[in-house]
């Protein structure tokens, strides 16, 4: 079972504007220092719907010592943590910036990642629940501000939980980490892509691998197609995107296959140059400038019609983002690229969250609830397998998901780093599953 100590219990409307509305209206009875979403109807006696048993009074109120308020933290603190079954989730639902008698689209707009992700998550943890582990969940709206995430990291709500989920944002992952008292309690980063490296906090687990994985992944790739005669071309234009991308590009094709024929190239006229004809040209392009793909492209289709040529493209992973219908030639060039997702709209693990996700909540998952359910799945089957053991147990046990994968490896300073990706080719004007 799961107590949920906040007032955003599953929604019973067919809108989520109902949803949000339902939070305003109860939320406004949480402390507002912390802002967790406490329910009215929790008591500090009840874990999950069982209340605890009290002591009589009579036979307890001529030993009662009357403790300090460092006293009674340290207390509730410690039996919190006891129980090995808390979790506490910090997501920007932002409601200090609401007008509870006025809720606009605007203000569901800038709660929606929150709410799809909560919604998702609940969802998630609700299955684990039914298999017959306890949790006890609390949800701290962050605010998406730096400060208030400083204090709420160190607030009765935080301290004690064996696992906190968020903050999602880059500067709030930043200033509640720092503020984060107890450093053993793992910290998970939900959604942003940005660089572990960037926080240097040694219990943060980011789950959304970073670009120097997608980096990684596609230049192993890019080794393991390589037959002998062909010829690995890194082309650079030197924009943002293809730079981060491409950093260590080389390095990491010749871990792989050291003896690699690589050329690095930043021009037309380079990438023609370190052309082959007596094998195939496998070549990563890091651009996602639509200019700039339009004049690569346009030169591949002239090599081509010389008659001597063959490619296979290794891109960026935002090239999912982008619409290569106009190119006809495209495809033939078997573009591949590494993905996030793998997310398998046919298959009936999909369609059934799917079907209980709009029951539910009376619209359709977004990608934020899919990776909230994965996220409740993945730890809290862990936490209900080896207690307050789990975190070492997270290198340990890979995750397949409806939507994610995990496979951690743990860096000392950085912590828990994703490196689960998966591949995409292009076919029928889409990038699909490889």
């Amino acid at each position: 079972m799961i107590s949920v100590q906040n007032h955003q219990q599953r929604l019973s409307g067919n809108k989520i504007l109902t949803g949000l509305g339902i939070i305003l209206a109860l939320g406004a009875c949480s402390p507002k220092t912390t802002g967790v979403l406490q329910s009215p109807g929790h008591q500090g006696g009840m874990v999950s719907g069982q209340p605890v048993k009290k002591e009589d009074n009579k036979s307890t109120s001529a030993h009662k010592v009357e403790l300090t308020k460092e006293e009674r933290e340290a207390k509730f603190i410690a039996e919190k943590r006891s129980k090995n079954n808390s979790i506490t989730l910090v997501l920007p639902f932002q409601l200090d910036k609401v007008n509870p008698a006025a809720l606009s689209k605007a203000d569901v707009t800038r709660s929606s990642i929150a709410l799809d992700f909560y919604q998702g998550f609940q969802m998630g943890l609700d299955e684990v629940a039914k298999q017959g582990k306890s949790f006890v969940l609390d949800v701290v709206d962050s605010r998406d501000d730096e400060l208030h995430n400083s204090r709420i990291a160190n607030s009765l709500d935080v301290r004690g939980a064996s696992l906190i989920v968020g903050p999602v944002y880059p500067k709030e992952i930043r200033s509640f980490g720092e503020g984060l008292v107890d450093k053993s309690v793992l910290q998970i980063n939900p959604l942003a892509a940005s660089r572990a490296t960037d926080y240097n906090l040694s219990n943060l687990v980011s789950l959304t691998p970073s670009i120097t994985m997608h980096t990684r992944a596609m230049a192993s790739q890019m080794a393991r197609d390589a037959g002998s005669g062909d010829v690995l071309i890194i082309y650079s234009t030197g924009d943002a995107d293809g730079k981060q991308f491409l950093t260590g590009f080389a390095g990491e094709i010749r871990k792989v296959k050291p003896s690699a024929q690589i050329k690095t190239v930043s021009s037309l006229a380079q990438l023609n140059e370190a052309m082959t004809t007596t094998g195939s040209n496998l070549i990563a392009v890091g651009t996602t400038e639509k200019t700039e793909l339009r004049s690569f492209l346009s030169n591949l289709d002239k090599k081509v019609k010389e008659g001597y040529y063959t490619f296979k493209l290794y891109g960026h992973p935002l090239w999912d983002r982008i619409d290569f219908s106009g190119f006809e030639n495209f495809e033939n060039y078997s573009p591949i690229i590494s993905a996030e997702a793998h997310i398998k709209s046919w298959s009936s693990a999909v369609k059934d969250f799917r079907e209980k996700y709009t029951a539910s909540f009376g619209v359709a998952p977004s990608d934020h609830a899919f990776k909230g359910y994965d996220v409740a799945r993945y730890f809290g089957n862990l936490m209900a397998k080896y207690g307050a053991d789990y975190a070492n147990h997270v290198t340990k046990e890979s995750y397949d998901g409806i939507y994610s994968s995990y496979n951690f490896e743990k860096n000392n300073t950085a912590g828990y780093l994703n490196n689960a990706v998966s591949y995409k080719v292009y076919r029928g004007n889409t990038f699909q599953l490889n």
